[in-house]
């Protein structure tokens, strides 16, 4: 196998996602982890190049080189070959594989060879939605393997959030033993000893700790639910927001809240037609609705997974209340799957992510001004 791993991306003819090819059981026995996969997969990829020297450049995660680990092979001499080929440098290693073989790909041009859709990665490569040229997928036939191409789909931006959170509580070890979320440890809040630090919690050897400083964090009890919004220009998220589920208050979200997104992605003529006061949203009992209270009238669709949307529909709006009517009455639910077009182009849909961080974490550039104890979107009032 040596002979076909090339330790420079630049000169290798495929880039090959060792950790997903180990691990694929698809591929052949019952071990966790297996080298006998590699070599089918190789062998397969001789047989598609007709190449005999063709090369790969490997990345694997970190955790496969672990010895930890070594039980997950039928022998103990393969996790120390492959501890060996990485001291040789003939493969490279990662706390987490996937972005080092995504920015190769990018930027080189080479084909992958994996079995791992890459959700979770779409936002940052959107290159990646709908190829079907660039990812080779190894499949078992009989007692050998071929590769295949794969036509990579795409994948609704709220898959993407929720795939992009999951990677990110697997790297922070934050997922238990059946790779469900540590709720436990995600429904509370967290603070670290470092001053001015607003922690992102990551478990070690059982503690949670910051994991940027590694610290010990002391637990400030349970963290409200929160809504995670996220406001695209022409298809690119430029800003999000976090909205925390409070029956008792009111939330709007205006042209302040678009501030932060740099003129350059967002004209002028756009900005001004936002509202200062354009949706007001509500949170009763764990749902969301919403209310337009614009001057430039903004509409709602649904786009669910896999299907086409559904056509754009006027959103209920504040001018439509007849006497004696509540505003509740008019409120709509904003669920996962609606789309709101604030004004052409501009568009509020739900994150996908289930515990979304602190706001800090999601704004690219200047923020509005808010409440000095304002922790969330803008309250009316």
């Amino acid at each position: 196998m040596e002979r076909h791993l090339e330790g420079d991306p630049e000169q290798a003819d495929f880039l090959l996602d060792l950790s997903n090819i180990v691990r694929e059981k698809s591929l052949g026995g019952a071990d966790r982890g297996s080298l006998h996969r590699l070599r089918l997969v190789l062998d397969a990829l001789r047989d598609l190049t007709g190449d005999r020297e063709v090369t790969v450049h490997a990345i694997a995660d970190d955790s496969l080189l672990n010895p930890a680990h070594d039980a997950d092979f039928p022998d103990p001499a393969e996790p120390a070959l492959l501890r060996e080929w990485h001291e040789r440098s003939l493969i490279t290693a990662h706390a987490t594989a996937d972005p080092d073989l995504l920015d190769h790909a990018e930027a080189l041009g080479t084909p992958v060879i994996s079995s791992d859709n890459f959700k979770g990665h779409r936002g940052r490569h959107e290159w990646i939605q709908g190829n079907r040229d660039r990812f080779l997928k190894p499949e078992r036939v009989g007692p050998s393997v071929r590769l295949v191409p794969r036509d990579m789909r795409f994948v609704a931006d709220r898959e993407v959030s929720s795939a992009d959170e999951h990677d990110r509580l697997r790297a922070a070890r934050l997922l238990d033993q059946r790779g469900r979320p540590r709720s436990d440890v995600l429904e509370h809040a967290w603070q670290c000893p470092v001053v001015g630090c607003t922690p992102k919690p990551a478990l070690a050897g059982g503690k949670v700790v910051c994991q940027v400083h590694r610290t010990l964090l002391h637990d400030c009890g349970p963290r409200r639910p929160r809504v995670q919004l996220k406001i695209t220009v022409d298809g690119v998220c430029r800003a999000w927001d976090n909205l925390t589920h409070d029956d008792a208050r009111e939330f709007v979200l205006g042209r302040g809240h678009l501030d932060r997104i740099e003129e350059r992605h967002l004209d002028e003529d756009r900005r001004r037609r936002i509202s200062r006061r354009h949706l007001i949203l509500v949170s009763r009992h764990g749902t969301l609705r919403v209310l337009d209270v614009s001057t430039a009238l903004s509409s709602v669709r649904t786009r669910r997974p896999g299907g086409e949307p559904t056509p754009w529909e006027p959103l209920p709006h504040l001018n439509q209340l007849s006497a004696g009517q509540s505003r509740e009455e008019l409120l709509r639910a904003f669920g996962p799957d609606d789309e709101i077009e604030i004004v052409p182009g501009v568009l509020l849909s739900r994150s996908g992510q289930r515990w979304p961080g602190e706001r800090h974490e999601g704004v690219r550039a200047k923020p509005p001004r808010r409440p000095r104890d304002g922790d969330d979107l803008t309250r009316v009032g």
